[in-house]
C-alpha cells in the first residue's frame, strides 16, 4: 500500500516538474530576447554605447599596421580602383587584381596609361582616356577588348555586363555606343549638338539614360533621356521612350538607375527621381551646408554636412536616404571629412589619419586609425584600397 501511495505520489508530482522546467525556459528565452531588444535600440540611437560596441564587441575598428600592404614609388604613377572583391592596380600598362590579403590574384596586359573605370558587381570596365581602347572584366578574367571610333570620354557597366561607351572627336558631338555583355555592338546613339554628361543601363537590360546638355547659349540646358533598348536594336532613331527637362542652370554630375525603371538624376542644387516620365525632386543640396553629395549606391544617396562649434568640436553628418522605402539613416562622425567614395552599398569617408567606412543602412562596417595621412580610398561591397604616397592597404569589409 506504501508502495503504491509512493508511485501515485510520483505519477502526480512529474508533470507539475516539466511545467515549471518549460515555464523558466521560456522566460529565460523571452528576457534574453528582450534584453537583445533592449541592446539593438539603445545600439541604434546611442552613439557613444555604439562606438563602444563595435570597438570592443565587433572589433569593427582596425589600425594600419594590421593591414595587409604593397609598396608604391609614388601614388601619381599607378591608378586604383575596388570593384567585387578585387582592388585593381594599374599601371606601366599592366592591370593586377588584389584580394582583402593583399595578394595578387591575377595580371593583365593593358594598353592604358590614363584609365577611367566604372563597375557594377562583379564586372568592371576600364578605358583609355581621349583615346579608343576600352577592356570589360568578369570576376578574374578579361571578357573582351576593343578598338572605338572617337575618343572615349565615359563608360559605364550594369551588372549583367552591358556597357556604354561615350565618344567624342567624329563627324558628331557626342556618340554613346551601347556593347552586350560578349561584346557585340547593340546599337549607337548619335548627338549632333550637345554633350553627354553619363549614361546608365538598367538592372534588366531594358533602358539607356543619358543626360545631355546644350552648352551653345547663354544659360545651361540639360535633359535626361530614356531609351527602350529594345526598340533601338531596330530602330535606333525613334527609340527614345521618355525625355525630362532638366530646370535650368542646374549643373548635372551623374545619374544611376536604382530600380529597374527609376533613374536618379544628382545636380549641383538637387536631387531627382526620373520614372514613366515625370520628374519628381528628392532633396534640396544647400552648397553652403553640404560638402559631399552622391548617388553612386545601389538604392541610397547621400549628403554630408559640416558642423563646427570651435577647433575641438567639429562634426559630420552623414545621411543616407533610401529611394525604395524613404527611409533615412544618420551616422555622425568626430572630424571633418576631406574626401568621401561610395560604390554599390558602401560609403568610405576619409577624414585624413581615420577612415569610415558606412553602410547603406547607416552602420559601421570599419573604422580605420592610420599613422600616416591617407590620399584616397576606393571601395567596393566587400574591399577597400586605402592609398598612401608609398603604399597601398588592403581592407576587408
Amino acid at each position: 500500500m506504501k508502495l503504491l501511495e509512493f508511485k501515485q505520489f510520483n505519477n502526480s508530482e512529474e508533470p507539475k516538474s516539466l511545467n515549471k522546467m518549460k515555464v523558466i525556459t521560456v522566460a529565460a528565452i523571452s528576457v534574453v530576447i528582450l534584453i537583445g531588444i533592449i541592446i539593438g535600440i539603445v545600439y541604434k540611437n546611442n552613439q557613444t554605447v555604439r562606438d563602444f560596441m563595435d570597438q570592443y564587441l565587433f572589433f569593427k575598428h582596425v589600425k594600419d599596421s594590421d593591414l595587409p600592404s604593397i609598396s608604391i614609388e609614388d601614388d601619381k604613377t599607378v591608378f586604383t580602383y575596388a570593384f567585387n572583391n578585387y582592388v585593381a592596380i594599374l599601371g606601366n600598362n599592366k592591370l593586377k587584381l588584389y584580394n582583402s590579403s593583399g595578394k595578387e590574384t591575377e595580371s593583365f596586359d593593358v594598353n592604358i596609361s590614363s584609365p577611367i573605370f566604372a563597375s557594377q558587381d562583379n564586372y568592371l570596365v576600364v578605358a583609355e582616356k581621349g583615346q579608343q581602347k576600352v577592356y570589360l572584366f568578369k570576376d578574374k578574367k578579361m571578357v573582351w577588348d576593343k578598338n572605338v571610333e572617337g575618343q572615349i570620354s565615359r563608360v559605364n557597366v550594369n551588372e549583367n555586363g552591358y556597357v556604354s561607351v561615350v565618344v567624342s572627336g567624329t563627324s558628331y558631338k557626342s556618340v554613346i555606343a551601347t556593347y552586350s555583355e560578349n561584346g557585340t555592338e547593340v546599337f549607337k546613339t548619335f548627338l549632333s549638338n550637345t554633350v553627354v554628361i553619363d549614361t546608365d543601363i538598367s538592372k534588366d537590360n531594358k533602358y539607356l539614360g543619358f543626360c545631355e546638355m546644350d552648352l551653345s547659349g547663354t544659360v545651361i540646358e540639360s535633359k535626361v533621356k530614356i531609351i527602350s533598348i529594345d526598340k533601338a536594336k531596330q530602330d535606333p532613331a525613334n527609340a527614345i521612350i521618355y525625355t525630362y527637362e532638366i530646370p535650368v542652370n542646374s549643373l548635372v554630375t551623374n545619374i544611376e538607375f536604382h530600380d529597374k525603371d527609376e533613374l536618379i538624376c544628382l545636380c549641383d542644387k538637387n536631387v531627382y527621381s526620373l520614372k514613366n516620365g515625370n520628374l519628381n525632386q528628392l532633396a534640396e543640396i544647400n552648397e553652403n551646408d553640404v560638402t559631399f553629395s552622391g548617388i553612386s549606391l545601389s538604392k541610397s544617396y547621400y549628403t554630408i554636412t559640416e558642423d563646427k562649434f570651435g577647433i575641438n568640436n567639429q562634426t559630420s553628418k552623414l545621411e543616407i536616404f533610401n529611394t525604395s522605402n524613404k527611409r533615412k539613416s544618420l551616422y555622425t562622425i568626430n572630424g571633418i571629412a576631406k574626401d568621401v567614395c561610395a560604390n554599390n552599398g558602401v560609403i568610405a569617408v576619409n577624414l585624413g589619419t581615420e577612415a569610415y567606412f558606412i553602410n547603406e543602412n547607416g552602420g559601421l562596417v570599419k573604422k580605420l586609425t592610420s599613422s600616416q595621412e591617407i590620399k584616397k580610398i576606393v571601395v567596393s561591397n566587400n574591399v577597400a584600397g586605402i592609398i598612401y604616397r608609398n603604399k597601398i592597404e588592403f581592407l576587408g569589409l
